[in-house]
């Protein structure tokens, strides 16, 4: 009985963890779109955190003495506001493809990084050899930017510094166990309170020069899908299966996005995206999947 109950937690994890997957890759290419459709990295913010403030405002007041304390108003600043202003600036000054690549592939070894520290989460020889193929990867677009002198510089290390922040927001939602609704209600409450008296009074508005169907497009999948459903299942995920591999799964969005992104928006491939690309699945396969093998093989064969 307790066995069969252990087998359905990863397996339910790993369903949270496959929809935010989908999910993720949708974000991306959602994104991409705005940022060409003229909408501004201000207006990307109060279109993705104002529309979920809105539609989940009840249940936001009715979690208020859970989200108004100082652990909560870290997870927003961190994962919301900081991680989101960070991944708009990437697109704005990066292809989808990197985008695709960077965030999904240097999740996994900033998660492992901040797990080992942060949350004292121990990982084995064939977790960390998969996050080395994974880093590879990254070195080697990051290098093809760098020596073709293509201006992606800025947007790279805008999703790097999202990755950073995204990891961090990781390991203190395990940390803190809160649960994946509060947190999400709380992310989309603080990002909101910080950002929209800034929007509205300092920073321009560029919203009225994009289509009625672009801005529904992005209040619908940054507002509801990206913004909570998304984070509803990868806070699920992470409490069922842990940061490490929640983190390694979400190199499976570059399989999806970096694909799409081509056609969809005319963009190049070139051989640092091959390689980057190749590397992260590889990664993901070798720090996700064998450790899984290898821990069922050690359980039959020594203590079953």
């Amino acid at each position: 009985m307790s066995n069969s109950h252990s087998n359905t937690l990863p397996i339910t994890g790993i369903s949270y963890a496959l929809a935010a997957v989908v999910i993720w890759t949708g974000f991306i290419l959602v994104s991409k779109a705005g940022s060409l459709a003229a909408l501004a990295l201000p207006d990307m913010m109060m279109v993705r955190f104002g529309t979920a403030f809105v539609l989940f405002f009840p249940f936001i007041w009715q979690h208020r003495h859970t989200i108004l304390q100082w652990r909560m108003l870290v997870l927003g600043s961190i994962g919301g506001l900081a991680y989101a202003l960070s991944v708009f600036n990437g697109f704005d000054h990066a292809p989808a493809t990197h985008a695709a690549l960077l965030l999904p592939g240097l999740m996994p070894i900033m998660i492992a990084v901040f797990a080992f520290f942060l949350a004292n989460e121990r990982h084995n020889h064939v977790a960390w050899f998969g996050i080395m193929l994974s880093s590879l990867g990254i070195v080697a677009l990051i290098s093809e930017t760098l020596i073709t002198g293509a201006s992606y510089w800025l947007g790279d290390a805008s999703f790097i510094l999202a990755c950073m922040f995204w990891g961090i927001f990781t390991v203190l939602l395990r940390r803190w166990k809160f649960a994946p609704w509060q947190a999400t209600l709380g992310i989309i409450a603080v990002t909101t309170g910080l950002f929209a008296p800034i929007y509205a009074l300092f920073l321009p508005h560029q919203i009225g020069q994009a289509s009625w169907e672009m801005i529904s497009l992005q209040a619908f999948y940054q507002g509801v899908m990206a913004t909570t459903v998304q984070m509803v299942c990868y806070g699920r995920a992470v409490h069922l299966i842990g940061a490490t591999r929640m983190g390694s799964l979400m190199a499976l969005v570059p399989v999806f996005a970096s694909t799409l992104a081509v056609p969809l928006f005319g963009e190049s491939w070139s051989l640092g995206l091959t390689i980057a690309l190749i590397c992260i699945l590889l990664g993901t396969l070798v720090g996700n999947v064998s450790t899984h093998l290898l821990r069922r093989k050690f359980v039959s064969k020594y203590i079953a």
